[in-house]
């Protein structure tokens, strides 16, 4: 009783300035909800459930703050100590939150986990690094709070006090943010959950670690009932050698699209079979459908796209199956879908695959690659070398004062390359090239800025009318070449854009068409008459159609079809871990969000809605087993021998 009486009577001295706790706990929650207030007032409108979705990030903001500055606060530091500590914190909340904001406005979500994979190699994207320290947001998010919160910090409660004199006052106050983050996080998690992806819902803390598991990789069952219905989908006929026994995509194609032309696409295709034509596949780094005049844009950034989509086979549907340029090569040059998960040429880079460039090789074909960055980064370089490109032709092979823009020499170097390598090329020829500066920061020369603004979105407007000028100079002088009347040119995208579209999507289906349409051109010497073809199709279609267009039969596991062959119902896939995935055709369209909730076209048919949903459901266990077991085919040694692993 004696030492409660003790305890009461101390005189607890109410400070006249903000305690160092309070300090912390007020600029690390104005840093990021000013930054949640900024993405605010980007909303087109001010819809109440916008409002709805904003309070919630803003009370994970509160939460979060108040639980760090209780944890801390329970620390047995001294006034002084606690200072140095809590301000070396800040300096890292602040720079965390400005590394998030600099991606979401790249990628429209907050920094997720798996990002931290690029940290070893950051001389891949010092060019972004340096665009980044150079935006206003440095200063706002990093540069001023941290000054500010030094300032204030060591400016006041400069007297040390005994933890006695303290502890009074300093348990009011932890009391007081346990109430403050039980109170702001005490909400259901259900909604956010389903709307993780919203950076107003999610805070940028929260969701850098709840994303940890989106591309973990755990054991996959056997999916039997699923992989029935893959394998009854796959076109083709099953191949008699046992070799291929385990192997349950391993299908035998005669391609005969050509031959008995039975869609509008082959009887505007195919060219005389005699010849063997060479083939330019070209992946425009981040070339949205939506910025292109053909499919609709109104901003007049692609007047030489345009002009080529009448001399070609234009397609009006087609689409990215991933988000990430190594999504999109996977499935272009192997038609393979990209897992819902870790990335394939990431984790499973050395899984045997049977890619487009090993086929055309064994074919005849000669196989280059060429890229104006390093062919390393993402392990580009030995993946393609594994799997059929016989040269790489990167950075390290241009003169070393090529045009630099961004990531890489300019695209103007890149096709000048392009140019003058492929009369030096063995025909027939399949050259791809992957272009690099339509890639944030976005870098043109001043002559190609449009002065529609400065924000990344402008600057990305730049880049797509840049590149653009440079595929017309491209295409232009390669029709004055010799090859070209026996080349056919595949224009395309690596991925679309998650920046900022031109219109506000009008639902969840539009949201995800928008930010995974990409452009499908075809040219070439062989090509007579443009049409417009709006059949949905996705880049694991590629492969297939150009085989079939060639007219050389192939055995593979590829998954996806040939855009020359009949379909009965021709569909798009695309995904993006943990966010969506979605299956669309002519007929209707699925879209998966988050894993827990549905959106579909109001006037689809039950029955093609149940089967793209079979579709899209099968297609995540089957692809992830197959990637875990090593079956999509077989290892085969030099002298072509299976080698059993």
């Amino acid at each position: 009783m004696r030492r409660l009486n003790q305890f009461i009577s101390l005189k607890i001295k109410i400070p006249l300035y903000p305690t160092p706790l309070w300090i912390f706990f007020s600029a690390s929650f104005c840093l990021t909800s000013l930054i949640r207030i900024s993405l605010l007032f980007e909303q087109t409108e001010l819809h109440p459930r916008i409002l709805k979705t904003f309070s919630l990030g803003l009370g994970y903001d509160l939460m979060n703050a108040a639980l760090i500055t209780l944890v801390i606060g329970l620390l047995p530091l001294t006034n002084r100590l606690f200072k140095i500590f809590s301000t070396l914190l800040f300096i890292a909340i602040a720079v965390f939150s400005f590394i998030d904001y600099q991606y979401l406005l790249q990628f429209g979500s907050h920094l997720p986990f798996h990002t931290l994979e690029y940290l070893h190699a950051p001389q891949h994207f010092s060019s972004t690094i340096i665009a980044a320290l150079h935006h206003p947001s440095f200063l706002l998010i990093v540069f001023f709070p941290i000054s500010g919160f030094v300032f204030v910090a060591f400016h006041f409660q400069k007297n040390e006090q005994s933890w006695k004199q303290k502890l009074p006052i300093r348990t009011v106050s932890l009391i007081t943010l346990f109430v403050i983050g039980g109170s702001a996080g005490s909400y259901s998690n259900s909604y956010v959950g389903k709307n993780i992806d919203d950076p107003l819902t999610s805070a940028a803390l929260n969701y850098f670690f709840w994303t940890q598991d989106r591309e973990k990789e755990e054991a996959h069952k056997k999916p039997t009932q699923a992989l029935e219905l893959i394998e009854s989908s796959m076109l083709g006929k099953l191949p008699s050698d046992p070799i291929y026994s385990e192997y349950p995509l391993v299908r035998e194609h005669n391609a005969n699209g050509c031959s008995i032309k039975v869609t509008e696409l082959a009887n505007l295709l195919c060219p005389d079979t005699s010849k063997k034509l060479n083939i330019i596949l070209l992946l425009m780094e981040s070339f949205r459908a939506s910025e292109i005049g053909v499919y609709g844009s109104k901003i007049n950034l692609t007047p030489k796209f345009d002009e080529w989509s009448k001399k070609g086979i234009l397609f009006k549907n087609f689409y990215a199956n991933g988000f990430q340029t190594r999504h999109g090569e996977i499935a272009t040059y192997c038609s393979v879908m990209p897992n819902y998960g870790v990335a394939v040429m990431k984790s499973y880079a050395k899984n045997q695959f049977r890619c487009l460039p090993s086929v055309l090789q064994e074919k005849g074909y000669s196989t280059t690659w060429f890229h104006a960055g390093d062919a390393s980064f993402d392990g580009q370089a030995s993946f393609f070398k594994e799997n059929g490109f016989e040269k790489i032709v990167d950075k390290f092979d241009f003169p070393w004062d090529t045009e630099e823009l961004g990531w890489g020499y300019s695209d103007g170097a890149l096709f000048q390359k392009l140019l003058s390598s492929l009369p030096q090329l063995r025909v027939p020829f399949f050259a791809s090239a992957l272009t690099i500066t339509n890639h944030h920061p976005f870098t043109v020369p001043p002559e190609y800025d449009l002065g529609l603004g400065t924000q990344a979105l402008h600057k990305y407007y730049n880049s797509v009318h840049y590149m653009d000028s440079k595929l017309g100079e491209f295409l232009s002088l390669a029709e004055k070449t010799t090859w070209f009347e026996n080349t056919i040119i595949i224009v395309t995208a690596d991925t679309s854009s998650f920046l900022t579209p031109q219109s506000e999507p009008k639902d969840f289906g539009e949201f995800v068409s928008i930010r995974s349409q990409i452009p499908l051109l075809i040219l070439g010497g062989p090509i007579k008459q443009n049409a417009e073809i709006k059949d949905f199709g996705s880049q694991i279609d590629l492969a297939p159609t150009i085989m079939d267009l060639l007219s050389l039969a192939w055995t593979s596991p590829w998954v996806g079809k040939s855009l020359i062959g009949h379909q009965d119902l021709p569909i798009a896939y695309t995904n993006r871990p943990g966010s969506y995935w979605a299956v669309m055709s002519e007929s209707g369209s699925v879209f998966s969000e988050n894993d827990n909730k549905f959106h579909v076209d109001n006037l689809i048919d039950p029955y093609v809605e149940d089967r793209l949903k079979s579709l899209g459901t099968s297609w995540l266990k089957v692809t992830s087993w197959l990637l875990q077991e090593d079956l999509y085919w077989p290892k085969f040694d030099k002298n072509n021998q299976v080698v059993f692993q």
